[in-house]
């Protein structure tokens, strides 16, 4: 509750008064004012025999939102929150106010592409999210994996033994040798693949996942998503979300890169930053020209990623690719690309922001 002393009563009504103003609820009206006066009479009456009407009725205005808010979170949470999940509740309203104020302003200037926006969510019109299921679960689908790999070593320790014993015998030709040998590592790799069907459905999920963090972005609504939008409908590969949205974090990655480049010497060494060398099979610490020529492969590398599709789907040309590519090089300005606005998803949700039974997006 509020402490009001002395000739400092105005001032602290006034300033508690404002934040609390921010977080106003219809539950102000329920405290009466015959409680809210028996409440100042027991706690501030010597203070307030000498207060003026003003200074009464701010006190009493103060106290009925105290109230009142006390008496919200009562029913919401069934107790009273502490001072520190109270700043931190007003923080979040803040900031939602904020990116409302934000999203308001984009509309007003990118109205008529946000109101036809030419992607919509759509749903799979079979599967259900199931936490059980081992292709929907992300703990039990590691699990998997990790049965897999202990499977698969255990198989291969056999396949060495088998192996020796095939090459050991006399009463095979060197072709039948061979021909076992192979039988016998088609087996073993067969053994470690993870089921087709819990793979795709595998990858309908993580595809609602990465789609439910896309239509949370407002990314989309600028300017350059709508620019790339409209090369890839002109290569005829614009009916894929997740395809622009996954080029566009490497495009924005190229940008920025390009950018940092500029400064330096090609040949000099990139800082903080280690690539994987097929030459010398192992990491190394790229120059800078090393490291825009791999930020440049990367764009068509994630515009044929196959998390972009649902299972069916088919995927695009390389040849298709590298087109594409090099448009939104050239005709996309770079000064939007800022190192942190193009992301795949604001936060994809994680299986316990999930219900079981929910719909899955799928486009």
């Amino acid at each position: 509750m509020y402490i009001i002393t002395g000739g400092i009563l105005v001032v602290i009504a006034v300033v508690l008064i404002a934040p609390k103003k921010q977080n106003k609820t219809e539950e102000k009206a329920s405290a009466s004012l015959d409680e809210i006066d028996d409440y100042i009479l027991k706690e501030y009456g010597p203070i307030l025999e000498k207060a003026s009407d003003e200074e009464k009725e701010l006190a009493r205005q103060a106290i009925a939102e105290d109230l009142a808010l006390e008496k919200a979170e009562m029913r919401k949470y069934g107790r009273l929150l502490t001072p520190d999940e109270r700043s931190t509740q007003w923080w979040q309203e803040q900031d939602a106010a904020a990116k409302q104020a934000a999203y308001a302003a984009l509309y007003k200037e990118r109205k008529e592409w946000i109101d036809n926006f030419p992607f919509r969510p759509g749903y799979h019109p079979d599967i259900l999210y199931d936490p059980e299921n081992i292709a929907h679960s992300d703990a039990k689908f590691h699990a998997y994996q990790k049965e897999l790999e202990r499977k698969g070593g255990k198989l291969w320790h056999e396949r060495g033994e088998k192996s020796r014993e095939i090459w050991a015998r006399t009463d095979l030709s060197l072709e039948e040798k061979h021909a076992a040998d192979d039988k016998l590592y088609r087996e073993m790799e067969a053994a470690r693949e993870p089921d087709p069907e819990i793979m795709a459905e595998r990858r309908v999920i993580m595809r609602h996942k990465k789609l439910a963090g896309f239509y949370k972005q407002h990314y989309r609504y600028l300017p350059e998503f709508e620019q790339a939008y409209r090369i890839f409908e002109e290569e005829g590969a614009g009916n894929n979300p997740l395809r622009i949205a996954n080029t566009m974090l490497a495009l924005e990655g190229y940008f920025v890169t390009k950018r940092q480049a500029s400064q330096h010497d090609p040949e000099e060494l990139r800082p903080n930053r280690e690539v994987w060398d097929d030459k010398i099979q192992g990491w190394k610490q790229p120059t800078w020209g090393e490291q825009l020529e791999s930020e440049y492969s990367c764009i068509a590398g994630n515009m044929m990623s196959q998390r972009n599709l649902i299972p069916g789907e088919d995927n695009i040309s390389r040849e298709q690719a590298y087109r594409i590519r090099d448009r939104l090089i050239a005709e996309i300005p770079p000064d939007g690309f800022t190192g942190q606005t193009f992301l795949v998803g604001l936060r994809d949700p994680e299986d316990d922001e999930m219900q079981a039974g929910q719909s899955l997006l799928v486009e």
